[in-house]
């Protein structure tokens, strides 16, 4: 089979299977009609063997350090990859299995509980810090609402006094300035007189 396999890829164009690893090729010359065989280090079966079409792209590797043979099982037979068009698309990643029996484990619901009161006890504490500094910040705003209001009282009451005090020392002027009244002055007070 695998053989014949090469045999009829070998018809349309030149190629090298190697054991192992799949084909790939990015040239214009490649159909996606074209088969790819994986053929596997199992040892060659009685009869007619059969493959698995599998849709999709065989996974590429770039590093060298893996082993150079791959041990197959013997009870598997070889894989055949057919691309199509569906191949360039990225495949979602599979959920977790779960156990066999469909419902999860006593530890699963154990470790789900724990992680459920954490993560409450982690946002209780997450809004509590929250809400203090909500309450610390609006006490802080409230003292600065007060005390810039009393800065704008005592400034207001400065800018009266000033313009009090700037009123009264014009009259002061005026009155010093002024050259129509007359010197009064106050007559002498008799002393005691003398006893004879």
């Amino acid at each position: 089979m695998a053989s014949r396999a090469v045999g009829g890829l070998r018809g349309r164009r030149p190629e090298t299977v190697v054991r192992g690893e799949a084909i790939e090729t990015d040239s214009a010359a490649s159909s996606s009609e074209e088969e790819e065989l994986y053929l596997g280090s199992a040892p060659p079966c009685r009869g007619r063997p059969t493959g698995l079409r599998v849709a999709g792209e065989a996974p590429e590797t770039d590093s060298e350090e893996e082993p150079a043979t791959l041990v197959a099982h013997a009870d598997l037979p070889p894989l055949v990859v057919v691309r199509g068009p569906e191949w360039a698309e990225e495949e979602a990643p599979a959920a977790p299995a779960l156990p066999a029996s469909g419902r999860a484990s006593l530890l699963q619901q154990r470790l789900a509980e724990s992680q459920a009161r954490l993560g409450h006890d982690v946002s209780a504490a997450v809004r509590g810090v929250y809400r203090r500094a909500g309450l610390d910040v609006a006490g802080l705003a409230a003292r600065l609402a007060a005390a810039q209001a009393v800065g704008l009282a005592a400034a207001h009451s400065i800018r009266l006094a000033r313009s009090d005090l700037c009123a009264l020392a014009e009259r002061l002027d005026i009155v010093a300035s002024c050259r129509l009244l007359p010197d009064i002055q106050s007559p002498a007070e008799p002393g005691p007189s003398p006893r004879a």
